[in-house]
């Protein structure tokens, strides 16, 4: 009463028009004021009418209640001070990474055609804890009006309404009337959330399709996994081996978190789900790393190697974020970190292509389609894309056509693979046919010479002992014979020295003929062999020039005469009649260098190397006898003395130099070698 008279009293005295105006304006703030008041605490409180459809997604019917404490009650959320704190969602809950709790409210109403018993369907199916609040007394402000449901992969799947992999609740919608229900969601994973209502028909359709579908994938997956650990036993290439355990890892995360464990073991599904979902993520995300590395081996640059193996190491504390207690902090990091991983796999790829590595575009594709589902999700995890526009399945689409086209690339590698291995194959069947020919013509070869040597020894020891004898004769008798007589005697002599030479060849040729080495002083050993060849061939000049004197060599004596015999026999064949043969011997460094040089008859620059190969004659032997064996046969001497060969070129000269190792510079070696 005393405030309306104050009131009175302050309009004494006042216009009527203004005191009109004043009420007028009073008025009108007090409506504003109410509807502000009424829009916050009903915004969100449009009721979802369901009339003749099997399925209906409630996205844009939330309202929305943020509880960071985690402790509100729905005491606590009915109370008027709290229910003014909802605001409308756009669409479905897409909070991202959070500790807090979170509020949701909605209402539903039906008409006559549809049905009264309905069920609530919630997803995702990786969510921690959803409780349910369905509101069935008179009184909503009481919380015993409303019936309470227990949800979520932590819940015993016995407690649940029905054990299905979905997460349905029961719902009895009177006709007409309006029915609010509120749902509290609070995970350690990520905060999405949705809900759909269903006929009882489609409730059993929904989970059949599901159940299918899931079971599908997964076996898929299983099946990809054996089909690679067969293709590493196959060929024991790691490569494999890694892909097939990646593929399980990703089998591990997908049964927790596609609900196909809370049918495997419905009894501890909830006690193990959240261990086993980060254990296939983590597990896959190093797997996957260490699979890159060995598959972009080629393509890595040291940054994109120290990537990969940061992910590894990110990878192996994911598997143990949740033991430990620091998922919800880890999961940002791991998630930033997945997301570059796709564009390193997508580059890595398309390096792969440019290298022209067969399997390259197989693998770039693979890359593309699953590096889409994954940067969608990876958006949506964070809060970024709806949870309505990019479904979980839509991932699973393409993380399964991203396996299977890896497993034909891998498929292709391994048909590459086994291409290579069966060429190498056809080849080293065909070297060890060559080397079998090859050793039955030696042993053809060693036999004939055996049997040649044998058959030859005695006519030409006859013949020799005859010439002998002759020579006695005739020196008393008829001197001036005696130069017929002579070359008569070199012919046999040289006779005997092809032969010798001819199974030089053959013992050579035989790695079970080891002949001792000596110490060789060089320069009575070369004057020896220089005096043989001018008895031998006396028309023939042959200068000599030496500069050692107590350089010693380890010698097979008689193959490096033979050796030496064949240089100065093709000099002096290959050579004018009446130009000299030079002969030079000198040191140098830990080598003994001997070098013999002849006038060329027009031999081709280009053919020197040629010549060393067995059986290759040079242009200019056309009208010379040989079989192409010289050269081959000083070759295989002067290696066997660990020494080298050359022949070149200079001028209107063909020269050849050898270079012998000292004997003790191949003492040193060998101490050196032992100690």
């Amino acid at each position: 009463m005393c405030n309306m008279n104050l009131t009175a009293l302050m309009y004494l005295g006042m216009p009527k028009k203004l005191v009109t105006t004043i009420l007028v304006a009073r008025l009108l703030l007090a409506m504003v004021v109410f509807s502000l008041f009424s829009f916050r605490a009903h915004a969100a409180q449009t009721v979802v009418i369901l009339d003749r459809e099997p399925s209906l997604e409630l996205s844009g019917h939330f309202a929305k209640y943020d509880d960071f404490s985690g402790k509100l009650t729905l005491a606590d959320i009915l109370d008027p001070k709290n229910a003014i704190g909802f605001k409308r969602l756009k669409g479905n809950l897409n909070d991202g990474y959070s500790h807090k709790a979170v509020w949701l409210r909605f209402t539903l109403t039906r008409t006559s055609r549809f049905p009264a018993e309905a069920w609530l369907r919630f997803y995702p199916l990786y969510l921690d804890h959803v409780t349910v609040y369905i509101q069935s007394g008179i009184d909503p402000s009481r919380p015993s009006s409303w019936r309470q449901i227990q949800l979520g992969d932590h819940i015993p799947v016995a407690d649940r309404p029905v054990p299905t992999l979905n997460f349905f609740a029961p719902l009895s919608l009177p006709l007409e009337t309006p029915v609010t229900i509120y749902v509290r969601v609070q995970t350690t994973s990520s905060q999405h959330f949705g809900v759909s209502v269903h006929t009882p028909r489609d409730m059993i359709r929904e989970t059949e399709t599901n159940m299918l579908f899931q079971g599908g994938y997964l076996a898929i997956f299983i099946v990809i996994s054996l089909l690679n650990f067969i293709y590493f036993l196959r060929i024991r290439d790691r490569l494999f081996l890694y892909f097939a355990l990646y593929a399980l890892a990703v089998c591990v995360s997908y049964i927790s978190i596609s609900g196909i464990l809370t049918l495997i073991l419905p009894n501890s599904a909830h006690l193990i789900s959240d261990y086993l979902a980060d254990t296939g993520k983590g597990g896959g995300i190093l797997l996957f790393s260490v699979f890159l590395i060995r598959l972009f081996a080629e393509e890595l640059t040291p940054l994109i190697s120290h990537y990969l193996r940061l992910m590894a190491v990110i990878g192996a504390l994911t598997v143990l974020a949740n033991p430990l207690g620091f998922s919800v902090e880890i999961a940002p990091l791991t998630s930033l970190g997945v997301l570059f991983l796709f564009f390193v796999v997508s580059w890595l790829s398309y390096k792969a292509v440019k290298n022209n590595k067969p399997e390259g575009v197989i693998f770039f594709l693979a890359f593309g389609i699953s590096n889409f589902g994954f940067v969608m999700r990876f958006l949506q995890l964070i809060g970024l894309v709806p949870l309505e526009l990019w479904n979980i399945n839509n991932v699973q689409y393409a993380s399964l056509l991203n396996v299977i086209l890896m497993t034909l690339a891998l498929a292709e590698r391994l048909r590459e693979t086994e291409k290579r291995a069966m060429a190498a194959l056809r080849e080293s069947e065909l070297k060890s046919v060559e080397l079998a020919m090859e050793r039955v013509a030696t042993e053809r070869q060693q036999r004939f010479l055996t049997m040649v040597s044998h058959e030859y020894r005695t006519p030409l020891s006859i013949i020799r002992s005859s010439l002998d004898v002759m020579e006695l004769r005739v020196n008393r008798q008829y001197p001036e014979k005696s130069s017929d007589l002579d070359k008569m005697k070199r012919a046999v002599r040289r006779l005997v020295e092809v032969m010798e030479v001819s199974l030089e060849k053959s013992r050579l040729s035989d790695s079970r003929e080891k002949e001792g080495r000596v110490r060789t002083l060089l320069a009575p050993f070369m004057a020896s062999e220089i005096e043989d060849v001018r008895a031998l061939w006396p028309k023939r000049t042959f200068t000599f020039a030496i500069s050692l004197t107590s350089h010693a060599i380890n010698a097979e004596k008689h193959y490096l005469a033979t050796a030496l015999f064949n240089l100065l026999d093709n000099a002096q064949k290959y050579s004018p009649p009446d130009s000299p043969i030079e002969v030079d011997c000198h040191g140098e460094g830990g080598e003994v260098v001997i070098r013999v040089q002849n006038q060329s008859n027009d031999i081709l620059t280009n053919e020197t190397e040629q010549l060393f190969k067995k059986y290759q004659r040079g242009s200019n032997s056309r009208h010379t006898n040989g079989s192409g064996l010289g050269l081959w046969l000083v070759q295989e001497i002067i290696q066997r003395h660990h020494g080298s060969v050359r022949l070149e070129k200079s001028g209107d000269l063909m020269v050849v130099t050898v270079r012998l190792p000292l004997a003790d510079t191949v003492e040193k070696s060998t101490n050196d070698e032992t100690g």
